[in-house]
This record gives structure tokens, sequence and C-alpha cells, in this order.
């Protein structure tokens, strides 16, 4: 038997049409019509065996009987037959696969780890999929660093959440220049920003400031420590936010409102609707920095403010009462207010 029989042998057992079936298949489509006992002999199956092969084949479509005595077989072409046959095999997969992962959802919510929690996974496609998931969850804000093609593969799941919740916003940088494939998805959603960095580059996605997916050469890192969160916060901050290429800006407009409990990631939504002379309106909720005692304030945004070292962007605000106030993020310790959450509004 020649190698190309072999892997068509191979590629049919894995649709489920194993052993004697496979060689019994195989031979009518080569030879035609023939009888039973002969289909046995030049396809090499027992005997006793040939009929159970032949009615299996029968039932799952690739084979049809021509009445009369001696009773003949015959393969049906396969862009009928076949292709009928794994449409329907796919079908019952999917139905399978669904029973089951229903099932064992049950299994794995009983014992599932409690957050926070550390896990690799040596698939990237798994890391993927989860990060997916993680991004069909997201609730406030989020932000990523990936090369083009791994932020296809998420950019379906981003865009519909995004367009659902326009209260988010997201920004991505990536390091390949995105090309017009790219842009053109992402043109008229306004909560998303779009960078570009080429160097010292991180692929990593993050949501909520609640769970991060890292991805290394062949492995996927999946946490949601604190600890790490920020890490990897800071480093996309002053690395891949701060200082790149902008490609695509958010797009502002009176009525607009933003969620975010990443203090930096509304600055350019900020110094954008300030530079259009709209008011911005933000509740913040987090700690004083001198005392450490929670914090909760409504105030109008002034400017956005940058150290002369460019080491601290800060956004400063004045109160309903005049009092002017900066307002930092988390692991603040020069402003005034630390904050683990901010609601916008332009007005």
């Amino acid at each position: 038997m020649g190698e190309d029989t072999d892997a068509i042998l191979r590629s049919l057992e894995a649709l489920g049409i194993k052993g004697y079936e496979g060689k019994a298949y195989l031979a009518l489509l080569r030879i035609g019509e023939e009888t039973a006992p002969n289909l046995a002999s030049k396809a090499g199956v027992p005997l006793p065996r040939i009929y159970d092969v032949l009615r299996s084949l029968c039932r799952k479509g690739l084979v049809e009987t021509r009445a009369g005595r001696p009773r003949k077989y015959r393969a049906l072409p396969p862009s009928i037959g076949l292709a009928r046959y794994v449409r329907s095999y796919i079908d019952q997969l999917i139905s399978l696969n669904n029973r089951v992962v229903e099932e064992l959802e049950k299994l794995y919510k009983s014992t599932e780890t409690r957050e926070p929690y550390l896990w690799v996974s040596h698939s990237i496609d798994a890391g993927i999929e989860r990060t997916i998931e993680w991004v069909k969850q997201m609730a406030i804000d989020g932000y990523a660093s990936l090369s083009q093609d791994m932020f296809l593969q998420i950019l379906p799941a981003l865009l519909k959440r995004l367009s659902r919740r326009r209260t988010a916003p997201f920004s991505v940088t990536l390091t390949d220049y995105p090309g017009d494939k790219v842009l053109r998805r992402v043109e008229g959603l306004g909560n998303l920003r779009l960078l570009h960095q080429s160097t010292g580059f991180i692929r990593a996605l993050e949501t909520d400031f609640e769970r991060a997916v890292i991805f290394g050469e062949g492995y996927a890192l999946l946490t949601t420590e604190p600890e790490l969160l920020v890490l990897l916060n800071d480093t996309y901050y002053f690395g891949y936010w701060r200082n790149v290429e902008v490609v695509k800006e958010f797009e502002v407009g009176r009525g607009d409102r933003y969620y975010t409990r990443h203090q930096w990631l509304v600055m350019p939504i900020i110094d954008a609707a300030l530079r259009d002379n709209h008011t911005v309106v933000l509740k913040v909720t987090g700690k004083w920095v001198r005392t450490g005692k929670p914090a909760e304030l409504q105030a109008y945004a002034k400017r956005v403010y940058r150290s002369p070292d460019d080491r601290t962007r800060t956004i400063v605000v004045e109160t309903e009462e005049g009092e002017e106030l900066s307002i930092g993020g988390l692991g603040a310790s020069v402003e005034d207010i630390e904050a683990h959450y901010i609601a916008l509004e332009i007005t």
C-alpha cells in the first residue's frame, strides 16, 4: 500500500471512517461497482466482516447498493457522499462537544481555583481563546500590546464588546504598523485608541485591572495577581502608551461617557474634550494620598499636567467649591488623590 493511500486512510480515520471501512471505501472508489465477496478480496477485508463494513458505509451515505442477484455496491461521488457525511459528522461532533462541555463546566466550576491565580498554558491558541473570553467579559476598560496577527484573532470579540459598551476605553499598541485590514475594521470605533511601537515589545492584554494574559514563546501566562497587574500596568504605561506613535486617537464628543480603572487611559479623552471647549465632569473614587483615607468627589477637569521630565502625568480638577486637586493612578505619591475608579462625562 503506497504512502498516499496510507495518508488518505489516516485522514478518513480522523473523520470517523476507520479501519476496514476506509479500505473498502477506497477500493470501491478505484474499481467502481463490485459484489461484497470480490470487494473483500480486493480491499483486504476479511470476508466475515465485509457485510458489516458495507452496511456501515451505506448508513454513512458513502456507498449505495444495486438490487438484484448478486447484490453490488458502489461508492457515491466524494463531492456528494463524503462532503455530506463530513458536514453531518461535524454537526454531530459540535453537538457532542456542547453536551460534554456543559457537563464538564459543572465539574470545573465546582472545583475552580478562586482568584487570584497564576496559570501557564503551553498552547498559544488556548491562551488566545482565554483572552477572547476575557475580552467578552470586560466590564470597564483595558489595554493590549500585541502583534498584528494576534490582534486580528481577538479583534472580532473586541469590536463587538466595545461597540456594545461604548463607555469602555481601550488602548491597543501593535508591534507592526497596522495595515488597511485593521484600520478599516476599527474605523468609527470612538472608544479605541490604536498605537504603534516596533521595539521592546511585550505581548499582553489586561482588562478591568483584574485579569491579564502575557504571551511568551510557546506559552501564555494568565493571572489575576495584583502585583503582576501593577507591573504590567506600569510597563505598558511607560513603554507602550506614553511616547509611541498614535495611529488612531479616541473620538470624543458631547454626551460621551467613559468609565475607567486606569487613570491614564482617559487622559487623551480629557485633552481632546477640553481642546474642543467641552466641559468634562469627573466622579472619582479612591483614597487621599497623604492620609490613606477613602476619597470620593465630583469635579471638573481643568487640564492634564505633565511634569518637566514627563515622569508624571496628572489630571488636574476643580471641585464645585473651587478647590484645585490633582488625580493620580494606582500607586500615586505626588498627587492629592489616588484614583481607583473614574466616571467621566463630556457635556
